[in-house]
């Protein structure tokens, strides 16, 4: 009986206790941030590596750590109206991503309510909240779970099968390289194939064509610097060419959108209309 009535009543999922939740995670992840990049250099110069290298790498950690938060913060924009500021900052802090939380928090949303806008109007009660949190965090715990449970065993096999080389039309190429090449094509052609579908669905929207302006004008960013890396010699672009492609994606998708809605182009759909407008009432905007 106390469970029912606890489960039955609307909450506040932005409360204090929540944010002390949030607080005390981003301080143990600084925490072992700056233990581990002191250890790192301190161990860097007991083996009298090249400090510039070492800058280097921590100047191009830092940027792709600051720039695609601005993505990430988009992302928990997007998730504000369902399940408040606190828990959606706390899972993309740590090992979070932006286009799984969103999809598991939608999909965990309709599968409750039907829909995600009979989701907003319902009013969240603490079972829901719990139902998303757990369906968008034990999931993606398995990666590290697996790794800190088999790295031992698979490791050495992994670094043997490394240092290996197969022959190649070109000559040769490492079986390690080739492997994080491939796993990083196929990561990019399901994005592209994701984008891609929305042509066949014949979408009368301009939102649902968002992923798919941004992904061109991603590449074609990219194409753009690696001509100035390669032929004007702009070398320190290198370590930035990602990190700025996402960003200009973005501004030019916000752009599209901005005068989407200022001059009244079709957006959404009717469904996702009346979600974004409940997810308004819920924060308040």
């Amino acid at each position: 009986m106390f469970l029912g009535t606890l489960g039955a009543f609307t909450f506040n999922p932005d409360n204090g206790l929540m944010y002390g939740l949030y607080g005390g995670v981003i301080a143990i992840v600084a925490a072992m941030s700056i233990y581990y990049i002191i250890v790192a250099i301190r161990r860097a110069k007991a083996l009298n590596m090249d400090m510039g290298k070492i800058k280097k790498v921590i100047s191009t950690s830092v940027t792709f750590s600051i720039l695609p938060a601005i993505g990430i913060g988009v992302g928990l924009v997007a998730l504000i109206g369902s399940i408040g500021v606190a828990l959606p900052a706390i899972r993309l802090s740590v090992i979070g991503s932006l286009q799984y939380e969103t999809m598991m928090s939608d999909g965990a949303a309709k599968a409750l309510e039907g829909s995600l806008a009979a989701f907003l109007k319902s009013g969240i009660v603490p079972k829901d909240y719990v139902t998303i949190a757990t369906v968008m965090t034990i999931p993606i715990v398995t990666g590290p779970l697996l790794v800190l449970l088999g790295y031992k065993r698979f490791q050495p096999k992994v670094a043997m099968l490394s240092s290996k080389g197969v022959k190649t039309t070109r000559g040769g190429v490492n079986i390690g390289e080739l492997l994080f090449q491939v796993v990083f094509i196929g990561m990019i052609l399901g994005y592209l194939a994701d984008a891609v579908t929305i042509f066949v669905s014949d979408a009368q929207y301009i939102d649902a064509y968002f992923n798919f302006i941004a992904l061109v004008v991603a590449a074609l960013c990219m194409y753009v610097f690696e001509l100035l890396i390669n032929k004007a010699k702009w070398k320190w672009l290198d370590s930035f060419s990602t990190a700025f492609s996402m960003l200009i994606a973005m501004a030019v998708v916000a752009v599209i959108s901005y005068f989407a809605y200022k001059n009244g182009w079709a957006l959404v759909p009717e469904e996702t209309a009346e979600a974004a407008a409940a997810a308004v009432a819920v924060i308040g905007l």
